[in-house]
């Protein structure tokens, strides 16, 4: 697919325009595991390859029921992942088997975010080594870097809305492929959002692209909206200190959570999805919405993770 700097010039402007550029129209039938390789345009195949993220508006196989391919073109793009041998990279969120409480012995990731640390040392988030932090473990599909971050950055920040078909399929790709993973998990669940009166947004960036992923999916996924839900909106967490955004989240957001039907969510797994992991301060607080509500797991979900870095005082902070 040649450099980064070729494939984020491809089209990258492309796909940021108008609401629903990037239809779902046309997508039918079981999805295959084919993955890229399948569509790589080897010679002799007579296979078209794909157009290279990000520049999906012109691919072929934009409506395609195989949505493995969107998810092996976008993460054909990622840096090489912070792991090692038998580890779980940029997917992991907990040891080498990739599942919660697995054991790596040669990892050099955390088992609970999955952000890259030293062998034998604990995570610079705090949140990991804390028994109230209320998320067994997050995954993420990629790291917030590169074309990756510019996409979700105009989706979300933008109103390129086009972008939720991609993003979609890309989830969806990522939960089949990983499917061992995730299948002990009851539900699915859109990160809350608010998008009443006074919102910073009229809609739901996040619902969107997971409405995608619930309608390409069938019965093979179980997706819901509306087990938890956002009753006002609150301070934007994005740009603030690590001790104001735990503020924030611990005071405004969490006075603005709901779980309007506990029995919905009682003795339950969820799985919530989120665009971007940060340090978890949000995610905290909807699993505690839901475990004080009655589930008994609550684990996260996200198209992408921010990648920390090592200050010299020993703690992380986000790049």
């Amino acid at each position: 697919m040649g450099a980064d700097s070729d494939v984020c010039g491809s089209d990258e402007s492309g796909v940021s325009g108008e609401s629903g550029a990037l239809g779902v129209s046309g997508v039918s039938g079981a999805r295959g595991v084919s993955g890229l390789s399948g569509v790589s345009g080897a010679s002799g195949s007579g296979a078209v390859a794909p157009a290279g993220f990000p520049g999906c508006r012109g691919c072929a196989y934009l409506n395609s029921a195989d949505v493995s391919i969107c998810l092996a073109c976008c993460t054909s793009r990622f840096p090489a992942p912070p792991v090692r041998a038998g580890g779980s990279g940029w997917s992991g969120g907990s040891g080498g088997s990739g599942g919660p409480g697995g054991e790596c012995e040669v990892c050099a990731v955390c088992r609970v975010c999955g952000q890259s640390i030293r062998p034998h040392e604990s995570c610079a988030n705090d949140w990991c080594s804390r028994a109230d932090r209320y998320f067994s473990v997050v995954w993420s599909i990629g790291p917030h870097v590169g074309a990756w971050r510019r996409v979700i950055a105009g989706y979300k920040y933008r109103h390129q809305t086009g972008w939720a078909t991609v993003l979609g399929r890309i989830l969806l790709g990522y939960l089949d492929e990983h499917m061992p993973w995730f299948d002990e998990y009851d539900v699915l669940v859109p990160m809350p959002a608010f998008t009443g009166p006074a919102a910073r947004r009229s809609w739901d960036q996040v619902g969107e692209f997971v409405a995608v992923a619930s309608r390409l999916a069938g019965p093979c996924w179980q997706f819901e909206s509306g087990l938890v839900v956002k009753a006002r909106e609150t301070p934007a967490l994005a740009g603030l200190s690590r001790p104001a955004r735990r503020a924030c989240a611990e005071g405004p957001l969490r006075d603005a959570l709901r779980v309007p039907d506990p029995a919905a969510v009682a003795g339950s797994r969820i799985l919530v999805v989120d665009d971007v992991f940060t340090e978890g301060s949000t995610l905290r607080e909807v699993a505690r919405a839901l475990v004080r509500a009655g589930a008994d797991e609550v684990a996260g979900l996200t198209l992408a993770r921010q990648p920390w870095q090592r200050a010299r005082s020993g703690r992380g902070q986000r790049r």
